[in-house]
């Protein structure tokens, strides 16, 4: 399927420009401006969210490699198939640019999307229109951080460095990134 592998990756170059571009938007005003904009062209909700989950799929793994002076892993060759297209019936409008899931109105398929024993993260909620695509980052970044219930147990260290640190040093790539989270 040539053609069709030709045309994925220029529909994913596009939305990954797309998405980038978004990330280098200074104010809260100018990138639901520039959100709305892609949304009124054509790109769906879920569709943001699906390339959302690429980039920063792509963005933790690249740093994580960088960190440890490795080289950055090459692109997988895209397989047959598509998204489900699964939505889940009680997203509603929240804190984020797309529609979200609070925790009571999970349905059972989207039962486990959450830990239990501690509150969800906004940037769960903020991919939880596609909930796979939440299932999908956490399992990573678990790895690379924190599991997430050890994320709040201060009791305990899980890593060479402290909580505090951990803290702190995402708190100032978030500052340096300009980043709300």
């Amino acid at each position: 399927m040539p053609g069709r592998r030709t045309k994925w990756r220029e529909w994913l170059t596009g939305y990954v420009d797309t998405a980038c571009r978004g990330c280098q938007v200074f104010s809260i005003a100018d990138f639901g401006r520039w959100f709305h904009s892609v949304v009124a062209a054509g790109l769906s909700e879920e569709q943001y969210v699906e390339t959302v989950s690429v980039v920063a799929h792509v963005v933790a793994i690249d740093t994580m490699a960088r960190g440890l002076g490795f080289d950055l892993l090459p692109l997988p060759e895209p397989e047959q198939g598509g998204p489900s297209q699964y939505r889940p019936a009680r997203v509603k409008p929240g804190g984020a640019w797309v529609p979200w899931l609070e925790p009571e109105d999970l349905s059972e398929a989207e039962s486990s999307l959450y830990p239990s024993g501690r509150p969800a993260a906004n940037i769960m909620k903020a991919m939880s229109l596609v909930p796979e695509e939440v299932r999908g980052f956490f399992d990573l970044v678990s790895h690379q951080y924190l599991p997430p219930l050890a994320m709040r147990d201060f009791s305990r260290e899980y890593r060479a460095i402290s909580h505090a640190q951990i803290e702190l040093l995402a708190a100032r790539v978030s500052a340096l990134n300009q980043c709300l989270y």
